[in-house]
């Protein structure tokens, strides 16, 4: 048969092997009207308690303090405000089944619910400017 065989030595190339597909996330839970607005309340009552507000208030203070452009002033609080804001509000809505991987999805759930509720307006604006740094 002929049969020839290369030695590719130092020339050899690797295929590329493709990188395995990627996991599919379990879809985030699906919130009713109800529990977003019960979710709402409860985030907005855990922002509004004197300790909570005084400790953010403090955190927009000392970033605004600082000798920084808009753009690294809007940074910083993402690196520094966000999460606390998070962790705040994280036990209501760990009792829909979010987690801090898609927390944010069921913010944005409530902000959907709250489009068609005038009840809701106010309410998930203080914590989404909260989430910015803007108290009111």
């Amino acid at each position: 048969f002929g049969l020839k065989t290369h030695s590719r030595g130092s020339q050899a190339r690797s295929s590329p092997v493709p990188p395995p597909p990627p996991a599919m996330a379990a879809a985030p839970p699906q919130l009713t009207k109800e529990q977003a607005k019960e979710a709402l309340n409860d985030g907005l009552a855990i922002l509004e308690h004197p300790d909570n507000f005084a400790k953010l208030k403090a955190i927009v203070e000392e970033i605004n303090g600082m000798p920084l452009e808009p753009p690294q002033k809007k940074m910083m609080m993402m690196t520094k405000l966000l999460p606390e804001v998070t962790a705040l509000v994280k036990e209501p809505m760990a009792k829909y089944g979010f987690s801090d991987s898609d927390f944010m999805m069921g913010m944005m759930q409530i902000q959907m619910h709250a489009m068609a509720d005038p009840e809701m307006q106010p309410k998930i604006k203080k914590i989404m400017d909260a989430l910015k740094g803007e108290f009111a």
